[in-house]
């Protein structure tokens, strides 16, 4: 089945936790089976274990079938086979929500992965242009204007507050809400809040109704703006 991303769904086998800590010392290891698919190379060792490594971070200098692996080339394997299940846990955890990358380094550490792994396999996501916080602002941005109307600083923050960087969350906000599209969304949202208004539509009526806008994310010139353009005839009055 594949995924969103067109990657190959591989979830069998216990993917939950490394298979080493990082920086712990390995012994040699014999090997016992190399064994190739798309996407994979699977190493069988004489300490019972199996690794899955993607097949350029094979180093050079493999032995043959019934060769011993060096201490040294055994970390690096490990290490390898560490960023393949980190990879495959990230697509998977993408295949059902997608997540600001601050969020998905926490899940994964949280499991027991290193930061080095982490890290390394969401920046080959970035460079190939998979995934990347910008993806995951735009996506976000565009779901809740879908479902509420609010401004570009509203947008904004809720980035930040997910831990998107600064400079990303701002430049995502802007573009995909443009100021004609901020202020007809301000005004969509002054006529609703003018509906469920009491009293006089009088100069303190205006204020609240920039307030509320203000509290959307609105800045100050288009709130004004627009709770003043979808004012109801001064000569109205609300039911009391």
């Amino acid at each position: 089945m594949n995924g969103r991303f067109g990657r190959p769904d591989r979830r069998s086998g216990n993917t939950d936790k490394p298979t080493q800590q990082p920086g712990l010392p390995a012994k040699e290891a014999r090997l016992l089976d190399v064994r190739q698919e798309e996407g994979a190379v699977h190493l069988a060792l004489d300490d019972g274990s199996t690794l899955e490594v993607a097949p350029e971070s094979l180093p050079p200098g493999m032995p043959a079938v019934g060769e011993m692996l060096r201490g040294d080339l055994l970390i690096e394997l490990r290490l390898a086979d560490e960023r393949k299940q980190v990879a495959r846990l990230i697509f998977a955890l993408l295949d059902r929500r997608l997540q600001p990358l601050a969020r998905i380094r926490d899940k994964m550490e949280e499991k027991g992965y290193s930061g080095a792994a982490v890290d390394a396999v969401l920046e080959q996501m970035q460079a190939k242009g998979l995934y990347s916080d910008r993806r995951f602002a735009e996506a976000y941005c565009r779901d809740t204007l879908i479902s509420r109307a609010v401004g570009r600083r509203y947008l904004e923050a809720k980035l930040r507050e997910k831990k998107v960087p600064g400079d990303i969350a701002a430049a995502v906000a802007s573009e995909v809400l443009d100021e004609i599209s901020e202020r007809e969304l301000a005004e969509r949202a002054a006529a609703a809040r003018w509906k469920k208004m009491r009293g006089a539509a009088d100069l303190k009526a205006v204020a609240k109704v920039v307030r509320h806008l203000q509290g959307r994310g609105f800045g100050p010139g288009t709130a004004n703006e627009a709770a003043r353009n979808t004012r109801p005839d001064t000569r109205d009055t609300f039911e009391d």
